[in-house]
């Protein structure tokens, strides 16, 4: 597991100060520009749920960002006492609502080449539902941003970014995935406050990185399971044939 990372995890409730007074979280306003050096808190946009037809309930949620990371036994460590401490302080999650996400970032060093890209935006389309069934973790489905907001990768979305090579669109159009000049963000994964979750979705990523650094990797394999994913882009559900294949192409 070499190369840098970070994530962000969203929650509900939890008084951010007094995370910050407590236990010395800095606490930044959510488009603040921070250096990612240190834990910190951002606060979340305010999230209004219907909960009947004459009244509704407004949830305020938080962030916490690590810093850049690059020991994952340590950020294991670490990650098991602030989720300790972000229950003790009333965060949860509405396991109806969906809302809350956790984002992985990677260092792009591995994305070096274009045809390692094409390998990435390939997988990760062949095997959109089996990711999302990962991402859901102890949740039933997806949450709706991911859906509506953030919205799954399309056919005529990864076509055009393997045609024109201008992932700067995976950004500006809103994806499950974003690129910048120095990380891979995957953002598929509903929030958690259970370490074994997170620990599955880290695997998870870790091992993407790792398939699509490998040479050896069967590129023949992948372009059957594209391009049967082309052809079936409306119908395309879970499988678990498909399931196990991923699992076994990434060593999971």
């Amino acid at each position: 597991m070499n190369g840098q990372f970070g994530y962000e995890l969203e929650f509900l409730g939890a008084d951010l100060r007094s995370l910050e007074r407590k236990y010395g979280l800095p606490f930044y306003k959510k488009y603040d520009k921070v250096p990612y050096t240190l834990y910190h808190l951002k606060d979340e946009i305010v999230v209004t749920t219907r909960t009947s037809e004459t009244s509704s309930k407004t949830l305020f949620g938080g962030e916490l960002v690590s810093p850049i990371l690059s020991d994952y036994q340590e950020c294991l460590r670490e990650l098991r006492f602030l989720l300790k401490i972000l229950k003790k302080e009333g965060a949860y999650l509405n396991k109806n609502l969906n809302y809350t996400g956790f984002h992985i970032h990677l260092d792009r060093n591995f994305l070096t080449k274009w045809e390692d890209i094409q390998k990435l935006l390939k997988f990760l389309y062949a095997f959109q539902p089996e990711i999302f069934d990962i991402a859901k973790g102890e949740h039933e489905e997806i949450r709706d941003s991911i859906i509506y907001d953030v919205k799954p990768l399309s056919a005529f979305q990864v076509q055009g970014y393997l045609h024109s090579r201008n992932l700067k669109r995976l950004k500006k159009n809103g994806s499950c995935i974003s690129f910048n000049d120095t990380t891979l963000e995957l953002r598929y994964f509903n929030s958690s406050l259970d370490l074994d979750t997170l620990d599955s979705y880290f695997q998870f990523a870790f091992h993407l990185r790792d398939y699509i650094q490998n040479p050896q990797s069967d590129l023949e394999l992948l372009e059957y399971y594209y391009q049967k994913a082309l052809e079936n882009e409306e119908s395309l559900v879970l499988s678990q044939k498909r399931k196990i294949m991923m699992r076994r192409i990434l060593e999971l």
